[in-house]
């Protein structure tokens, strides 16, 4: 009988690389951030 669903390796694999994606995301995000901000003290 075969089961339907996801096994616990797949579960921890796509778990990695959503932390892995996140970890490269979030400092990109950061310096957007903070260029945005930048650019509208330059503009006052």
């Amino acid at each position: 009988m075969k089961r339907s669903g996801f096994s616990m390796i797949e579960l921890v694999f796509v778990i990695v690389i959503l932390g892995v994606l996140a970890a490269v995301a979030v400092p990109r995000f950061v310096t957007t951030r903070t260029d945005a901000q930048v650019a509208m003290a330059r503009s006052d």
